[in-house]
């Protein structure tokens, strides 16, 4: 048969398709009734009026050709009906397979065209129904079956009633092959790391790799021993050790970081899912220290508020709950108030007013301290300019810099843009970074401070003496001012080894010719001791705490009580540190 004629037919069907009250038996039926039985009536008709005028004759015939007709009609459609059962049959079977994935049996004695068909089909839903089953439960890159399968493995473990416990393998640093090379050479490293997982004992029991960098199995206890799950991890994290070698990927050496976590049924969940995600969120919890963590209810329901604080700063700066509370800088030997530092705060619309340490680490990990670190730094600026306004010129405005903030090349700009919109003097804001954060990129530190510095912006270094900054970097570093931690100036009076701390930092602050400020200062003895070692700068609740902008000017009251800054022969100030604080 030629493909014209197979287009021939097709149009033929589709001519007689459009009679669509028809199925396709009964199309066939009427194309046979107007193909043969009418020609045969019609000629048996003609046969009868040509020999005979008598009508009854006539219509004899046409009774006996109409009877004949269905006669044959119904035997075609008996036949009609035996002969497409095998389409019929074919067609059901596809219906079935595509609607619940369930393959039925078809008939293998016919030897035509129509056996052939349902070969075929049989054929094809076969291989459909692998690589279905391939693609919804087998992972493509290692041929180790995927979550979907695992999660019902657990879940027929679950069923019969089974004690077992669900570990997870982080292979943590996928990502950055992917990353650095490319997707192909990362699907490569975790193929690596599955065949070696494979042949550890450990991993045996259904190995399956759930997630594009992770892997997860399962572990049973063993007979008798009294804490199971203790020595599952154990296994666990030997198992782990024994899979870290490097890989070589082309021409490039590479160290799989691997780290494992643990859950348990019924302990940790009463479904696979809730097993799975329990051992995936310890695994995150690994350190390098300890590449294995079992699961903790404490640490897993941490880690949902943790996000949620997340979700909450995302919209905080839209719905504008951000406040900054300000805390005067005290000049002993000026007598008054010389400056203030912003503290952010966070108007929470259910936890109420929550301090920095309650939310700055969720705003760093997920990225926010940028747009939120801006924030304070144009609305401190602002507050310096309404300040003025209100005869409180000449105060210095302190702003804390996150060590990411710092890091952003557009910095300067944003420092510079915020005091011309609001048409201040440079010197009337001052930078805080600290001593941590300055010394992550001594050249990169240098270069910024320089650039502010020259600008005429007041530098300041946070928290001197907690971090472990070099003399020889910090001596060449631009800035103004050192703060001494709060932690060596509480009970400073009385504690010999914050003496000494203090003595040599604010000896270090003068042979450089910087000021030293002291934070944290709560007791009239506190500041005393500090006054005559030669510190002037002073902020803390001894003074005053941290208050919204209208409470400001009566926080700038200077206390009684206090004894005379000490002036130690040879202290040298720098001009720009004696004008400002």
């Amino acid at each position: 048969m030629h493909v014209s004629d197979d287009v021939s037919g097709l149009r033929l069907y589709q001519a007689v398709a459009r009679y669509r009250l028809l199925g396709y038996q009964g199309k066939i039926l009427a194309a046979v009734f107007l193909g043969i039985h009418l020609p045969l009536i019609t000629l048996a008709l003609w046969v009868a009026l040509d020999r005979t005028a008598d009508w009854s004759v006539w219509l004899q015939t046409l009774a006996v050709a109409l009877a004949a007709t269905l006669v044959g009609t119904g035997l075609t459609l008996w036949v009609l009906h035996h002969l497409l059962r095998p389409v019929t049959l074919t067609s059901q079977a596809l219906r079935r397979f595509r609607d619940t994935r369930e393959r039925l049996s078809l008939p293998v004695h016919y030897t035509d065209q129509v056996g052939t068909l349902m070969a075929d089909t049989h054929e094809t839903l076969a291989h459909l129904e692998q690589a279905l089953h391939a693609l919804e439960f087998v992972d493509a890159a290692t041929g180790l079956p995927n979550r979907k399968r695992f999660a019902r493995e657990l879940q027929q473990r679950i069923a019969q009633g089974e004690v077992f416990a669900v570990a997870v393998v982080r292979f943590s640093n996928l990502s950055r092959i992917a990353g650095t090379m490319d997707v192909e050479r990362a699907e490569s490293a975790a193929r690596a790391v599955a065949l070696r997982l494979g042949a550890m004992p450990a991993f045996a029991l259904a190995l399956s790799r759930i997630g594009p960098s992770k892997f997860g199995c399962v572990l049973l206890p063993v007979a008798g021993d009294a804490t199971p799950w203790a020595s599952a991890a154990a296994r666990l994290r030997a198992a782990l050790d024994a899979c870290c070698d490097e890989i070589l990927i082309g021409e490039f050496a590479f160290k799989p970081v691997l780290q494992g976590g643990l859950s348990a049924y019924p302990d940790d969940g009463a479904d696979a899912e809730q097993l799975i995600d329990a051992a995936v969120h310890a695994a995150s919890l690994a350190q390098a220290g300890d590449p294995v963590v079992q699961h903790s209810a404490k640490a897993r329901q941490a880690s949902l508020e943790h996000f949620r604080l997340e979700q909450d700063l995302r919209r905080a700066l839209e719905r504008e709950e951000f406040v900054l509370h300000y805390q005067p800088v005290f000049d002993l030997a000026a007598g008054r108030a010389v400056g203030a530092e912003a503290l952010l705060r966070w108007q929470h619309p259910e936890r109420g007013l929550l301090l920095p340490g309650a939310f700055i680490g969720a705003a760093e990990a997920s990225g926010l301290i940028e747009p939120i670190g801006l924030w304070v730094l144009r609305q401190a600026c602002a507050q310096v300019r309404d300040w003025n306004g209100q005869g409180l010129a000449g105060l210095r405005m302190a702003i804390n810099v996150s060590a990411r903030q710092f890091l952003n090349p557009l910095l300067k700009d944003q420092v510079l843009a915020a005091i011309a919109r609001c048409n201040l003097s440079p010197a009337q804001l001052e930078i805080e970074l600290t001593e941590t954060a300055a010394m992550a990129d001594h050249a990169h530190t240098h270069r910024v401070f320089t650039a502010l510095r020259d600008a005429g912006v007041g530098i300041s270094i946070d928290d001197f003496g907690t971090g472990y900054a070099s003399m020889s970097y910090l001596r060449k570093l631009p800035f103004d001012k050192l703060k001494i931690d709060r932690e060596f100036v509480t009970d400073v009076h009385q504690t010999r080894p914050s003496q000494a701390i203090c003595s040599a930092l604010i000896a270090l602050a003068r042979g450089l010719g910087l000021r030293v400020l002291a934070e944290g200062a709560e007791t009239a003895s506190e500041v005393n001791h500090l006054a005559q070692q030669g510190c002037d700068l002073f902020q803390g609740y001894f003074f005053a705490r941290p208050v919204p902008a209208a409470d400001f000017a009566q926080a700038m009251a200077m206390p009684v009580g206090l004894a005379e800054p000490a002036r130690p022969a040879g202290l040298r100030v720098s001009r720009r540190a004696a004008t400002g604080a």
